[in-house]
């Protein structure tokens, strides 16, 4: 094999010194010719570039016009040039343009026939939804002009349930404070005795009763059942309606939007979510708030729900007392126990070195608390044997209980270096 492959590298090694060889030869043989050579490639450069000038002026004679409309129009339309975007920026441009076009379209649109509409659209609610808001006072003698003047004491209340028996009514518990017979007047301005069902005076919602019987059948056919809506729902910007004493007085109705759902009013044994508008309000008004949808979301009580909103209608959202109206409506009262708390949260709990759970702020005066000693700077654990960290895990666990019932409680109580744990047993009441 070896053989084999020396006898083929032998010829390429001879055709390789046979070049070698010629390109020796060539070269001795060029420069006996070398002065003729150079002049010949001398003429044939000179003829070259000659032919090559008159063949580029001829093209540029020709291109001249085709260049200066192609390049220089070009240039004008670049004069002051924008920033150069990606391929996504351009798409969010195309995006934005769009978008404000609409605007802009939507804008030129929207004319007084429009806001007519619109207004009309809230009015139709506002008219629908009225038929379930009320007016509740206390009876008075209407022989007098005096007497037929709006009463200043007078509140709004809803209808949350009827049937053959009995129309049942949610208002503000504060009504209860005067003396007299109570009276409800309807939508068709048709007053009507009614009675007490049963109150809370923690949260200070009633729920009135008013014989189905005792009502004439214009006042039957023209009432209606709220429907309550989902006020967890309801976010600032959102649009909504309030009907009632309001502004003092009777039958009123206001337009705005919900401008806070973050402040909270609390309390023994429980915190209430506000819902504040924009829409003002007189100091011992109170109304019926309701989303677009004619729901109702909130039951405002100036007189309660704080100073700070006082002038703004400000209602519990419907959400957080469903639960209460619930329990009033069948007769039953509302769980309590009588502590107000702080939640205890595991960043007070490092720095203070106090334990998680429901810090005893106040004990309220006969009290099933107080009645059988807990006391202030206890800190609440355990409810019903279940870890209580948070003023919500507190209410939904007391929340199972009816009054009468015992619960178990468990305390962390300051002893002389240290909390202690302390076991209580209380018997749920009410406040009514």
């Amino acid at each position: 094999m070896d053989n084999d492959w020396k006898e083929e590298q032998e010829p390429e090694k001879e055709e390789h010194e046979e070049a070698s060889y010629s390109f020796l030869k060539e070269t001795f043989k060029d420069e006996q010719n070398k002065p003729r050579r150079i002049v010949g490639g001398l003429f044939r450069t000179a003829v070259k570039g000659l032919v090559f000038g008159v063949v580029a002026c001829v093209a540029f004679a020709v291109c001249k016009p085709w260049a200066e409309s192609t390049f220089l129009k070009k240039q004008e339309k670049v004069t002051i040039p924008e920033d150069e975007s990606s391929e996504g920026d351009e798409e969010m441009t195309v995006t934005e343009d769009s978008d404000q076009e609409q605007v802009q379209e939507g804008q030129k649109e929207f004319t007084v026939d429009n806001y007519r509409e619109m207004q009309k659209s809230l009015t139709d609610v506002a008219t629908e939804a009225g038929k379930c808001v009320v007016t509740v006072e206390i009876a008075g003698d209407n022989t007098t002009l005096e007497s037929q003047e709006e009463n200043p004491d007078s509140v709004s209340g809803v209808i949350i349930w009827k049937n053959w028996v009995e129309i049942l009514v949610a208002a503000p518990a504060r009504i209860l404070e005067n003396e007299g017979d109570l009276t409800i007047t309807f939508c068709d301005h048709r007053a009507y005795t009614a009675t007490l069902k049963k109150e809370d005076k923690n949260s200070q919602i009633a729920i009135l009763s008013v014989s189905t019987s005792s009502l004439k059948d214009s006042t039957k056919n023209q009432i209606t059942e709220a429907i309550l809506g989902n006020s967890n729902l309801m976010s600032k910007g959102m649009p909504v309606i309030t009907l009632g004493n309001q502004f003092g007085y009777a039958e009123g109705s206001g337009y705005g939007i919900i401008s806070s759902t973050g402040n909270y009013i609390s309390s023994a044994d429980r915190q209430y979510r506000l819902l504040t508008t924009d829409i003002t309000a007189a100091e011992n008004g109170s109304s019926i708030l309701f989303n677009v949808d004619g729901e109702v979301i909130g039951i405002a009580d100036q007189m309660v729900t704080g100073k700070d909103s006082r002038n703004l209608v400000t209602g519990y959202a419907i959400s957080g007392i469903k639960e209460i109206i619930e329990l009033l409506s069948n007769g039953n009262g509302v769980p309590y126990l009588g502590i107000w708390g702080i939640e205890v949260t595991e960043e007070i709990s490092e720095n203070q070195g106090i334990p998680r759970g429901i810090y005893v702020k106040e004990i309220e005066a006969d009290s099933p608390a107080m009645d059988v000693g807990i006391q202030s700077g206890d800190v609440i654990v355990k409810m019903g044997g279940k870890d209580i960290q948070t003023l919500y895990e507190y209410q939904s666990q007391l929340s199972k209980y009816k009054t009468g019932e015992e619960i178990n409680l468990t305390v962390q109580r300051m002893g002389a270096e240290e909390y202690v744990e302390v076991p209580f047993k209380v018997t749920v009441g009410n406040k009514e």
